[in-house]
């Protein structure tokens, strides 16, 4: 809504417009993820703490102290 001279006004997207809009805010996610994935490539493990990365589920639930 757009308030101008005390008159309240709706403003309208049509709609083919918002979804031109949303994919490529889309498109442009996906490429600066892919440009990331070229420049810093992960590896297995990466995202796990330092010093928690497993060999087995077993060894995981065991950490947590949970039945197998």
């Amino acid at each position: 809504m757009i308030t101008r001279a005390g008159r309240v006004e709706a403003v309208v997207v049509p709609m083919e417009e918002y979804r031109a809009l949303k994919a490529l805010e889309q498109r442009e996610a996906e490429l600066y993820w892919a440009v990331h994935e070229a420049r810093y490539p992960s590896k297995p493990g990466d995202d796990a703490p330092e010093g928690k990365a497993y060999d087995s589920m077993d060894a995981l639930l065991a950490d947590l102290d949970l039945p197998e």
